[in-house]
């Protein structure tokens, strides 16, 4: 109940449509009462109807009244379900502008501990229950609302035992509604989860194509789907055993009362209690109880569906961001780029200690290589300058001043990365390279790609700079991803530069290229270059040597050979330098 009241609670961005809907659900509500009432005049005036009489004209007030009712009654309905529509979409609209914002604003440890299409799933799934909760609540929960506190004191008004009769029911139909719902939600639960499983798996398995189709996985996949598929069947078919019995049920209850709503009636009615008309209106309002609990049920029923992936979306919703800007941050003025670390100890949330006890300083505009062995810190100490994590001890400087007394937004902005896997969006190279400033004009983006190399390869795409370069840049080769991410480091003009294995992986003529577009990148920036080729850093000003989380060795390339310490080894292991 808390999930559907929380739920709920996003309505709120659409209050004046919400409060128009609650008055609309009240009146259809109780022009649904009405209709019995009509029943009884008409079945009592053709009781005591004369033949000398002229029926029609005495009874014509009741028909005006009934159809005048219905005219309302449909515009109410037409009412309510178009602007039910309305609301839930607007609703739908601003909660996905909302939540997309928030995930965006997430760490980086939420993106490393939560599986991405599980993420995009439950966002997905979860907006779009939260839009169906939104639009049944006012189609039919609320009307039910309404219906069940407006009628129940108008039969007690109305006649004491048949109102107690009808009454009686209601306990009934609760509990075959809690029974159902209670032995369906197991296995519906089961069936969800096991849906849901095999939805990431083929999200798996499509975003990894190149992988199942290199190993070839398809069989192994449809094998293991198939047995999941099996499960989640099989439950499910449980599940509609259940529906169908409590549609069986509930209509034979429903034929039941309306038996024992006739002979209590029959008998009232010999002892002059109650009229013939009477009886019919009984009649009415107990159709109307009946196909309250019969909404109420899948009512429930759908929510009891919708809870698990609401839930999964309120995880999301809920999951804060660790890194923040403080409420008092700064910008700097002109950002010179001097880096200085005092200090700095850094473990990860799993406990591994990544960084023990470094300092450091980086003058501005110089440029420095990260080097040393895998997990010996050298990218993670990198990722701390643009706090994708805190610090657990120390601190950081960005020209004199902590980077957590800088406004985050503005400390990401003045600092430029190039990463080892390079990513881009499916779209063009002209939107992946405008992705931070809108306004780049199309001249200093071929200044630009020339700078980086990689201009004469978006010439010679069919549509130039509106080429589509696919999904994370698929299109293209592994340099010259590299290439158009360089170039999109030019274009963002950050005071501060980090290249991440840049040249990793490539054949000599591309790295050769690339050496060239990072030399046209790294004038006047300061810069830091983590490389494991180290023929990438001889011209670096200083190399860092990382091992086990520490600095160890710290020189240009020729003092640190002839130093033949860690850096020397390192070097001893590599053919070309």
């Amino acid at each position: 109940m808390n999930t559907y009241l929380r739920a709920l609670k996003f309505i709120k961005y659409e209050k004046g449509l919400a409060i128009s809907l609650f008055i609309a659900c009240l009146i259809l509500s109780c022009l649904t009462i009405l209709e019995p009432f009509f029943f009884k005049e008409i079945i009592n005036n053709l009781i005591s109807f004369n033949k000398g009489d002229n029926f029609f004209q005495s009874i014509r007030i009741v028909f005006v009244l009934w159809i005048g009712t219905v005219l309302l009654n449909t515009l109410m309905q037409i009412f309510i379900s178009y602007n039910s529509s309305v609301l839930s979409i607007k609703s739908f609209s601003t909660l996905w502008e909302k939540t997309f914002k928030h995930i965006l604003g997430l760490s980086v440890n939420f993106f490393q501990n939560n599986k991405l299409g599980s993420i995009v799933r439950d966002f997905e799934r979860g907006l779009d229950n939260v839009y169906m909760l939104h639009a049944n609540f006012f189609r039919h929960i609320l009307i039910n609302i309404f219906l069940i506190l407006i009628l129940l004191p108008i039969l007690f008004y109305l006649n004491l035992k048949m109102a107690l009769l009808i009454l009686a029911t209601i306990p009934v139909l609760s509990l075959i509604v809690i029974f159902g719902v209670k032995n369906m939600k197991k296995s519906q639960r089961i069936s969800d989860k096991k849906w849901s499983e095999l939805t990431g798996m083929a999200y798996d398995s499509v975003s990894n194509i190149f992988l199942v189709q290199s190993f070839t996985l398809a069989s192994k996949l449809f094998k293991k789907g198939d047995k999941m598929r099996a499960i989640a069947l099989n439950e499910q078919v449980k599940t509609n055993k259940w529906w169908g019995g409590f549609i069986g049920i509930s209509r034979s209850i429903g034929l039941v009362l309306n038996i024992l709503v006739f002979f209590v009636g029959s008998y009232l009615f010999v002892q002059n209690e109650i009229s013939l008309g009477d009886i019919i209106m009984f009649v009415g309002f107990t159709s109307i109880i009946i196909n309250i609990f019969n909404s109420l049920f899948w009512n429930v029923i759908d929510y009891s569906w919708q809870r698990e992936k609401i839930n999964a979306f309120f995880e999301v919703w809920d999951a804060k961001p660790e890194i923040v800007s403080k409420k008092n941050a700064i910008e700097i003025e002109n950002v010179k780029g001097e880096i200085e670390f005092k200090n700095v100890s850094f473990r990860y949330k799993d406990g591994a200690d990544a960084l023990k006890d470094i300092s450091f300083k980086i003058n501005p505009g110089e440029v420095i290589a990260f080097v040393g062995h895998t997990g010996s810190g050298k990218t993670t100490t990198a990722n701390l300058i643009s706090r994708f994590y805190d610090i657990n001890k120390g601190k950081i400087l960005i020209d004199g001043t902590s980077i957590k007394d800088i406004e985050l937004d503005f400390l990401r902005k003045n600092i430029a990365i190039v990463f080892q896997e390079n990513t881009f969006f499916n779209a063009s190279f002209l939107e992946n390279l405008r992705i931070d400033n809108k306004n780049t004009t199309k001249r200093d983006i071929e200044e630009a790609c020339k700078k980086a190399h990689i201009w004469e390869v978006i010439q010679k795409s069919r549509k130039g700079l509106d080429q589509i370069i696919g999904d994370r840049g698929i299109k293209l080769s592994g340099g010259e991803k590299q290439r158009l991410s360089i170039a999109r480091a030019i274009l963002k003009d950050s005071p501060i530069l980090i290249l991440d294995e840049a040249t990793s992986a490539l054949d000599a003529k591309t790295e050769h290229k690339i050496q060239l577009a990072i030399s046209n990148l790294v004038k006047g920036r300061t810069t830091i270059i983590i490389a494991h080729r180290l023929s990438t850093i001889k011209k670096a000003d200083r190399i860092f040597v990382f091992d086990n989380g520490k600095v160890v060795e710290n020189g240009n390339f020729d003092f640190l050979m002839e130093k033949k310490g860690k850096f020397y080894d390192l070097a001893s292991h590599q053919i070309t330098i």
